[in-house]
């Protein structure tokens, strides 16, 4: 398994207050999937980021990107809107784009912007895996 970390914060706030902002995103392959794990807030400063970590993931020589958002505490809509567009590119290249959730405010980002209908909902991060 091979691993590659990537972090993002944003510089006006202190990382290790309560009230900081971070994201990190931490990206695992694993059982001929990618797994992106995202912990921490989703926003605008961490969104090219993530954006550029999920083409990668999209174009490598997997059959699916898992996108694990249960450690996620904030997903701004136009990341969870690209979810739905990536989705679609990567199915292009017949790769399955996966999201698991545990958050209800995860949840209602995807359903605001109306992408969850696109996405299966898997009970655990082994079922996406293995779906």
């Amino acid at each position: 398994m091979s691993v590659d970390a990537t972090i993002s914060s944003n510089h006006d706030a202190d990382p290790r207050s309560p009230g900081g902002r971070v994201c990190a995103q931490r990206v695992e392959h694993r059982h001929r999937c990618v797994v992106i794990r995202i912990e921490g807030e989703l926003d605008a400063l961490a969104q090219h980021r993530f954006h550029e970590t999920l083409d990668r993931a999209t174009h490598s020589d997997c059959h699916a990107v898992v996108v694990d958002l249960r450690a996620a505490r904030f997903l701004s809509i136009r990341a969870a809107a690209m979810l739905g567009t990536v989705r679609g590119e990567a199915a292009r290249h017949g790769v399955d784009l996966r999201v698991v959730t545990g958050r209800r405010e995860i949840e209602r980002s995807l359903e605001i912007t109306g992408v969850r209908s696109q996405f299966p909902r898997y009970p655990s991060m082994r079922a996406a895996m293995e779906a």
